[in-house]
């Protein structure tokens, strides 16, 4: 392998100066020979290192991780041996434990940080979550040692340095005091093996796998079978609903959405966003902009409008998604599912004022209810020409919104914004029947 090069590459803040007002970032890449890389950015203090060639859907006996000297480890495990991972987002932490024997790559993001701690099911020890933001597939943790203890951490931004990690500073916004607090709360709450494994499991997994090659009609058949095997499950249908985005079965997505969002409380804010079903983000962004046309041609259907609010949030363009969000809120069906996104982001968006240093534009919650998430988490990893086109796309819509402001209020003046019907003409794809029988299995209540 040849050695590390360094590129520097600009960030979304430029292409969103007319519509943010903010002023440029950069982001820098290097990368270690072709499977190594470093995703850093500066304001949300991120860099983590991601390993996607270490996926692996299957069961692994060797764990890889960096110890506090920066050096590259491998250790044999059993499938008991587990490690607490430390996230941090402003004023909010959390933290959750990791068994790599069962880990095979992460799929969630929690947006609000919340993840329910009873959920014992093999399938999210197989596929799990980051609190706040994106750190990506796989990525490698860093041990941190305070005194005869020692935890993880995916990110490897320092105080004292804001490209490598170093071996006698704590990462960013980590204290002794702070750390100790967490260790202590780390060892009342002991680590839980997973249940026995279920139908349900293998169905998610039949899923993941089936997404992640790009054959989404049978991913979402899987989802919707392990909807109906575990209808308590609050985490599983936002995996269906994003099987039925990415086969362009759009007014199904957003009733699955809707059905989601219904069993989000204020207190717990469980909003989850499947990213790593993908195996690379710019299919994603791809997708995202094939949403676009569809928000183009049907600006008056308030499903295209939620969804579209829903992935910008979900990318971490908390900026981009109030306007869908607010739209989408103002038809009835809607209205609720709109609710519960933007009371997020702007909790979202206080945290990230907060992990800055500036002062929040909106009122932060009380704690036991903010677990939020960076501003713009879409920023720590590769952006891609796919995600540039999307929110070039979206600058020129907001650009267009300020010479028009009336737009902002009703995007089709010859539409009343209350009608809840769709559109006459059909917006999805030729192959809506080919889907037509998943999308409509109604999850259980």
């Amino acid at each position: 392998m040849g050695g590390s090069e360094l590129r520097t590459r600009p960030s979304l803040a430029p292409r969103l100066r007319d519509y943010t007002r903010r002023s440029d970032t950069h982001i820098v890449t290097r990368d270690r020979g072709r499977l190594h890389r470093d995703y850093p950015v500066r304001r949300p203090h991120v860099i983590y290192h991601d390993r996607p060639d270490l996926v692996r859907h299957s069961p692994r006996h060797v764990h890889t991780y960096r110890d506090y000297h920066d050096r590259l480890c491998h250790r044999i495990i059993w499938p008991r041996y587990h490690y607490p991972v430390y996230y941090r987002w402003g004023s909010h932490w959390n933290r959750h434990w990791v068994h790599p024997y069962y880990h095979r790559k992460y799929v969630f993001v929690s947006l609000g940080g919340w993840w329910p701690s009873n959920y014992t099911y093999t399938r999210y020890y197989w596929y799990g979550h980051h609190p706040y933001t994106w750190y990506g597939y796989y990525p490698v943790p860093r041990q941190v040692e305070v005194g005869s203890n020692n935890y993880y951490t995916y990110n490897y931004y320092t105080q004292n340095d804001n490209a490598t990690a170093s071996s006698d500073v704590l990462p960013y916004g980590i204290d002794a005091e702070t750390l100790a607090k967490v260790r202590e709360r780390i060892d009342q709450q002991q680590a839980t093996e997973p249940a026995a494994q279920t139908q349900a499991d293998l169905r998610f997994e039949e899923g993941v796998t089936s997404f992640e090659a790009g054959r989404y009609a049978e991913a979402a058949a899987a989802f919707a079978t392990a909807m109906e095997m575990a209808p308590q499950d609050v985490i599983l249908p936002f995996a269906y609903a994003q099987a039925l985005f990415a086969s362009e079965q759009f007014s199904q997505a957003a009733e699955v959405l809707r059905i989601g969002l219904q069993k989000v409380s204020p207190e717990e804010q469980g909003v989850f966003y499947p990213r790593g079903l993908y195996a690379n983000d710019d299919v994603l962004f791809e997708q995202i902009e094939q949403l676009l046309d569809k928000v183009e041609s049907y600006g008056f259907d308030a499903d295209l409008q939620l969804l579209l609010g829903y992935h910008l949030l979900g990318v971490g363009e908390t900026e981009y998604a109030r306007g869908p969000l607010e739209q989408a809120g103002q038809d009835l069906r809607n209205t609720q599912a709109a609710k519960v996104l933007l009371g997020l982001l702007d909790k979202m968006e206080a945290a990230g004022a907060e992990a800055v240093g500036q002062a929040p534009q909106v009122q932060s919650s009380p704690p036991a209810a903010a677990q939020a998430a960076p501003v713009s988490s879409a920023t720590t990893e590769t952006s891609g020409a796919a995600k540039a086109q999307v929110l070039k796309r979206m600058d020129a819509a907001s650009n267009g919104a300020e010479a028009a402001p009336n737009i902002s209020v009703d995007v089709n003046v010859n539409t009343p914004v209350e009608v809840t019907t769709p559109p006459p003409a059909k917006k999805e794809d030729d192959d809506v029947q080919a889907i037509q029988n998943v999308g409509s299995a109604n999850p259980d209540r």
